[in-house]
């Protein structure tokens, strides 16, 4: 009995030797990732461009490199994934940072830092034939409660996209024989746009920023913009979203240090000023950006 105990006690010893070499590595490892900003980005212009001439031209490209360079003390790391993949890390506790997001309150999943800059409402991005026939019907701005029940048009987003103002609205037409289309996998965005076009679908509720970014991008007849009665003169402010963990939280506070300086930096100035040129509203972007958001309490 004994030869057994200690034949049981010899071999676990050298099971915690063999182990040892690696637990100083692991330590190692969590010590290098609590000091590297893990950013997960994804294909959806102009937020990210990540191909074409205007790569690295997207408004949270931009973002990005501006807080790196303001936080020389931390590592860096991106990682392009679809948009319900980085839904899913937030919901397992990945450690990861999202820089387009929404600001809203700290949820289960994710903390945001301070705002970084503004949106304008969600409007609808369609053909210029679809247009007159919509705003004919349902106005302009356009009724999207009621825009949403007529199956004469049908509705196209990527998969993963929410519209926190909206999202009730959708939600709403779930259980109605109202057909909707869900993209899946990258590069969603813009194909959501490519299938408009072709007349796959009807429309789709974005930014008017990413009609920007197809004009400015695509040779092909422009898509039209109209305003969403529901959400008409409000705006929606951005901000990172980081893991609502330890290491998220500690990100979001180093990253909040250098935030007033970050948005007001001349780069992310510009290329605000690219992606939000046509203003809906009679002040000009960076005076509403400075009200909003500068001098905002959020």
């Amino acid at each position: 009995m004994d030869r057994l105990r200690n034949f049981l006690i010899f071999n676990a010893l050298l099971t915690v030797l063999a182990l040892a070499p690696s637990l100083p590595a692991a330590a190692l490892q969590a010590d290098t990732q609590a000091e590297r900003i893990e950013w997960v980005i994804n294909t959806a212009p102009p937020f990210h461009i990540v191909s074409g001439p205007l790569a690295g031209f997207g408004i949270c490209d931009v973002l990005i490199d501006i807080i790196d360079e303001s936080l020389p003390d931390l590592e860096s790391n991106k990682t392009i994934l679809p948009q319900t993949r980085i839904t899913q890390q937030f919901d397992r506790n990945y450690n990861q940072c999202f820089p387009c997001m929404i600001h809203r309150p700290a949820s289960s999943s994710a903390i945001y830092t301070n705002p970084t800059h503004f949106y304008y409402p969600h409007g609808i991005i369609t053909t210029a034939e679809h247009a007159k026939t919509i705003t004919t019907a349902y106005g302009n701005p356009v009724n999207l409660s009621a825009l949403i029940l007529d199956a004469n048009f049908q509705l196209g987003y990527p998969a993963g996209r929410r519209y926190p103002s909206l999202q009730h609205i959708i939600d709403g037409s779930a259980d109605t024989d109202i057909t909707r289309v869900v993209h899946t996998g990258e590069n969603a965005t813009v194909a959501i746009l490519a299938m408009i076009k072709s007349g796959r679908i009807d429309y789709t509720i974005e930014y008017q920023i990413l009609n920007n970014f197809d004009k400015s991008s695509s040779t092909e007849p422009s898509l039209e913009f109209i305003p969403i009665a529901e959400t008409e003169g409000s705006f929606v402010l951005g901000a990172i979203g980081c893991t609502n963990n330890e290491w998220g939280q500690n990100m979001v506070r180093k990253m909040n240090t250098v935030l007033p300086e970050v948005r007001q930096h001349p780069r992310f100035l510009e290329i605000l000023d690219l992606w939000f040129r046509d203003t809906p509203d009679s002040e000009p972007y960076r005076e509403l950006l400075r009200n909003r958001v500068w001098q905002s309490n959020h």
